[in-house]
């Protein structure tokens, strides 16, 4: 189950295999998602920008999370690709394998755990912007 040898210090955990169905799906790839800052090294993935129609929301910025939450708000209140946008979020919350669990050290901290860093991104991101 884990490696005590790939152990990650600065955020006290272990390498944890989430998957072994990776062989049947590489033929089934859609979206590569790249970040090239430590996915494989630090196991972390961020979401940072999104295409809905023909418009971009999220900024390229070296802190983690998606920023653009202020953008995509607007463009909902103002009726800009409402739908599209609905179809996203409700997307990214409902179409995943993350699950919600204790922190084991913590019990009132919530943790996400899933098949992958950036489904982990998806759902995170999806939480943020409602």
């Amino acid at each position: 189950k884990n490696d005590a040898k790939m152990y990650y210090p600065e955020l006290d955990f272990q390498a944890n295999a989430r998957a072994s169905n990776l062989c049947q799906e590489l033929g089934q790839v859609s979206y590569i998602f790249s970040d090239k800052t430590g996915t494989l090294t630090q196991n972390v993935m961020d979401l940072k920008r999104i295409w809905v129609g023909k418009q971009t929301f999220g900024h390229l910025v070296k802190e983690r999370g998606f920023h653009g939450r202020a953008d995509v708000l607007k463009a909902r209140s103002e009726g800009v690709i409402t739908r599209e946008l609905d179809y996203l979020l409700e997307t990214l919350a409902v179409a995943h394998t993350a699950v919600l669990l204790e922190d084991p050290k913590d019990p009132a901290k919530k943790k996400l755990e899933g098949e992958s860093p950036d489904e982990i991104a998806l759902v995170e991101t999806a939480g943020h912007l409602g």
